[in-house]
């Protein structure tokens, strides 16, 4: 990675992660109120999706702070497109089908289509202009 890192690894050498220990966080911001939260999900062999979390235009803001993967369905939803666009971006994007993993049942606010932090900002800067300064927390 470059020197414009947006989420630096912390180590935790006794984690429960399946990552080697890394755990991600957000960029602290004055206008952001981020949060932490734990939801139970038969999805995820962890049994659970750690994350932060904030709100924004009445969806919500997640990355799992384990594994840095970011709840693409909130930004997307957040930007006022369908979720019916989001099968569009993928299809037209074949390289990242096999990169993504897709919540589906349970808790209401955690399902949807969780893609790495790296591909998550590849995808904002292309689509997320208007919402850029709401971001902050997650991307820097």
């Amino acid at each position: 990675m470059t020197s414009g890192l947006l989420l630096e690894p912390i180590d935790t050498p006794n984690s429960e992660s399946s990552n080697s220990g890394q755990h991600f966080r957000p960029y602290s911001s004055a206008n952001h109120h981020v949060t932490k939260g734990r939801y139970i999900t038969s999805n995820d062999p962890r049994g659970y999706i750690p994350v932060y979390e904030y709100p924004l235009n009445n969806q919500w803001i997640m990355l799992d702070m384990d594994d840095g993967y970011v709840l693409w369905t909130g930004i997307w939803k957040a930007l006022g497109n369908s979720k019916a666009d989001i099968v569009k971006i993928i299809e037209s994007q074949p390289d990242i089908a096999s990169k993504l993993r897709r919540v589906r049942g349970g808790y209401l606010k955690i399902q949807g289509t969780w893609m790495p932090y790296e591909v998550a900002l590849r995808l904002a800067r292309r689509v997320a202009w208007p919402i850029r300064h709401e971001l902050v927390p997650l991307f820097g």
